[in-house]
C-alpha cells in the first residue's frame, strides 16, 4: 500500500475514530486502528467490541492495501508534523509503515487486518433520517441527567421511544429526570431502545463537525445495535440491555404552586448559593414568600442568602435542592424564562421551558 494525504486530513481522520478506541483491555489488537484503502479514499476503522467507527478520508492512493497501526503512537507522531504539509504512508510486506513527513521519517510495526475485528455493516433497510442538527440538540438536554453508576446500568444510556412520528428521549440517575419530545420520526417507525451515552457523546462532537447543522443524519436501530451515519462518519454500538423504569409516574401530574421566573436571575441566585453549600451532597434552601423567592444556603464556613422577585401570593413554601441539578436543568433549556411547578416540599418539582413544548425536567428535593 502506498498513499499520500495532509497532515490536517489525516490527523482529523484519526481523532475521529479515536473514540472507539480502548486504553483497557485484554485483547492488544484492540489498541490498534485498522487503515485501508477503498476506491479513491482512505477508510479508518476503530472499534472497542462495543463500539465502532469508519470514516473516510480524502488521499491519493498509488497502491491498494491495508494494516492496523497502534492507534496513540501514530497520533502522538501526528501531532509532532508541520500543519500543510504531505504525509507519505507505505507498507511492507512484513506490516511495517514507513511514515514520511518533509525530512521526517518513522517506521512503525503494524498487524495484518485479518487479525482486526470485523465492524457490522450499517442496516440500511432499517434505518431513517432526521435532521442532525435537532437531533444533537434533544440529546443534549437529556444526556446530561444519565446516570454513570455502572451498578444501575439500564440507567448508563437515554432512552429512546419512536413512535406516530414523534421521538421521544429519556435520561434519569434516580434523583432527576429529563424528558425531550420532538416530531422529527417518519410516521412509520417505532422503537423503543436505550442508546449508551458513550455513542451519543460522539454523536454531539460528530454533529458539531459537520458543515451544515441542517445536514440529515441516517440512523439504524435494530434489536441489539443503534448506528449513525454521515456522508464520511458511521458510528454504531451495541445497546443497553434491560428494561428502562417507568419514568411516566415520575412526572408530577398535579402541581398546586405554578411559578414563572427568569432563568438568568435563577441561575445566578442558585450558583452563588452552591458555593456556600456543603461541597457535592448539600443542598440549597428555596423559600417562596410572597412576592419573592428568598434562597439560602450553609456551610461551616460560608453562609448565602439573597432573593429574586417573582409573582406569588400563596402561603410560604420552602424546598431544599441539589443546586447543580437545578443549574443543569436551567442550561439544558436555555430559554429566557422557567416555570416551576411544586406540591409539597418531599415531592419531585417540575421545571419547563416557558414558551416551548416537548421538554419537562424533574428534580426530587434534598431533606432541608
Amino acid at each position: 500500500m502506498k498513499i499520500n494525504c495532509s497532515t490536517e486530513e489525516l490527523s482529523k481522520g484519526v481523532q475521529t475514530i479515536q473514540s472507539a478506541l480502548s486504553a483497557r483491555t485484554t485483547l492488544p489488537i484492540l489498541l490498534n486502528f485498522l487503515i485501508e484503502t477503498e476506491k479513491s479514499k482512505l477508510k479508518l476503522i476503530s472499534t472497542d467490541l462495543q463500539m465502532g467507527v469508519k470514516h473516510y478520508i480524502k488521499a491519493e492512493i498509488e497502491n491498494e492495501g491495508s494494516v492496523t497501526i497502534p492507534a496513540k503512537k501514530f497520533s502522538d507522531i501526528l501531532h509532532t508534523l508541520q500543519p500543510g504539509q504531505e504525509v507519505f504512508l507505505s507498507i511492507d510486506e512484513e506490516n511495517r509503515v514507513l511514515l514520511k513527513c518533509g525530512r521526517s521519517r518513522f517506521v512503525i510495526n503494524g498487524a495484518p487486518k485479518s487479525e482486526y475485528p470485523v465492524l457490522p455493516e450499517f442496516n440500511k433497510s432499517a434505518s431513517f433520517e432526521v435532521p442532525a442538527g435537532e437531533l444533537a440538540a434533544m440529546v443534549k438536554r437529556t444526556i446530561f441527567a444519565a446516570s454513570s453508576d455502572e451498578t444501575r446500568y439500564v440507567l448508563n444510556g437515554v432512552f429512546w421511544v419512536g413512535a406516530e412520528g414523534v421521538l421521544t428521549m429519556v435520561a434519569t440517575d434516580g434523583r432527576r429526570l429529563a424528558i425531550s419530545e420532538k416530531g422529527i420520526l417518519p410516521k412509520d417507525k417505532e422503537f423503543r431502545a436505550i442508546i449508551p451515552t458513550k455513542i451519543l457523546q460522539e454523536l454531539i462532537r460528530l454533529v458539531n463537525s459537520l458543515d451544515d447543522s441542517e445536514e440529515k443524519i441516517s440512523v439504524s436501530i435494530t434489536e441489539n445495535q443503534i448506528a449513525f451515519q454521515t456522508k464520511e462518519t458511521t458510528m454504531l454500538s451495541r445497546l443497553v440491555e434491560g428494561s428502562f423504569p417507568n419514568y411516566e409516574q415520575v412526572i408530577p401530574s398535579k402541581k398546586d404552586i405554578k411559578v414563572e421566573i427568569d432563568s438568568a436571575s435563577l441561575q445566578t441566585i442558585t450558583k452563588q448559593a452552591a458555593l456556600c453549600s456543603q461541597d457535592r451532597s448539600g443542598s440549597v434552601k428555596f423559600a417562596f414568600k410572597k412576592g419573592k423567592l428568598h434562597v439560602s444556603a450553609s456551610s461551616q464556613t460560608l453562609e448565602f442568602e439573597d432573593e429574586v422577585p417573582i409573582e406569588f401570593k400563596g402561603d410560604d413554601f420552602v424546598i431544599a435542592f441539589n443546586p447543580q441539578y437545578v443549574l443543569d436543568g436551567l442550561k439544558a433549556m436555555g430559554t429566557d424564562r422557567v416555570r416551576i411547578g411544586l406540591t409539597t416540599p418531599v415531592n419531585p418539582a417540575l421545571i419547563e421551558p416557558l414558551g416551548e413544548e416537548g421538554y419537562k425536567y424533574v428534580v426530587m428535593p434534598m431533606r432541608a
